[in-house]
C-alpha cells in the first residue's frame, strides 16, 4: 500500500511538472499588442525590485516570466538573455558605482499601437523613461539618471514590435 501511495504521489509531482512545462510553453502574451508590453514592463519592474532576486532561484522564475512574454520560437533565447541580465543586475548592485544600492525603475504614460495588421504591430511607449536611482545606506537618493526607455534598449525605430501567435500577442525581436 505504501508503495501504491509513493507512486501516486510521484505520478501527481511529474503531472505538475508537465503542467508547468505547458503553460511556460503558451506563455503570457496579451489579449492586445499594447498589453503585452504593458504587462511585460509591469513585471520588469516588479523583478528588478524584487527582495528575493540576489537567490539564483528567483532570478530563473523572473528569467522564465519576462521571456514568456516574447514569441514562443524566441522563448529559449530571451530566457537566457534575461537571466543574464537579472545576474549583472544583481552583481552590479551588490557593489553599486554610488553609495549602497541602486535601483532601477521604467515609467512612461501610456502604449499606444504605431502601426499594425493582422499578425505584427509596432507599440510606442509614450514617454518611456528609465530611471536610476542610487541611494545610501538610509535609503536617501545620493544620484538620479534618466534616459529614454527605447533609446537604452537599443530601439530607436520609435516602439516595440509584437507579433500574434494562435491568438494572443507577444514581444518579438523581429521587426
Amino acid at each position: 500500500m505504501k508503495h501504491v501511495i509513493l507512486w501516486c504521489c510521484l505520478l501527481l509531482l511529474l503531472s505538475g511538472c508537465g503542467a508547468a512545462d505547458l503553460e511556460e510553453d503558451i506563455g503570457l502574451g496579451g489579449v492586445t499588442p499594447e498589453a503585452v508590453v504593458e504587462s511585460f514592463l509591469e513585471d520588469f519592474n516588479t523583478a528588478l525590485a524584487d527582495p528575493m532576486l540576489r537567490e539564483p532561484t528567483a532570478r530563473q522564475v523572473w528569467a522564465s516570466r519576462l521571456a514568456s512574454y516574447f514569441a514562443p520560437s524566441e522563448r529559449a533565447d530571451q530566457r537566457l538573455l534575461m537571466q543574464e541580465m537579472l545576474n549583472g543586475f544583481v552583481n552590479s548592485n551588490t557593489q553599486p558605482a554610488r553609495g549602497s544600492r541602486a535601483e532601477v525603475v521604467i515609467t512612461y504614460d501610456r502604449t499606444r499601437v504605431l502601426q499594425a495588421d493582422d499578425l505584427t504591430a509596432l507599440v510606442e511607449v509614450v514617454n518611456g523613461v528609465i530611471t536610476v536611482r542610487w541611494r545610501d545606506a538610509e535609503d536617501n537618493v545620493i544620484l538620479e539618471r534618466n534616459g529614454a526607455l527605447l533609446r537604452l534598449i537599443g530601439r530607436e525605430t520609435g516602439g516595440l514590435p509584437v507579433v500574434r501567435v494562435d491568438g494572443r500577442w507577444y514581444l518579438t525581436e523581429a521587426g
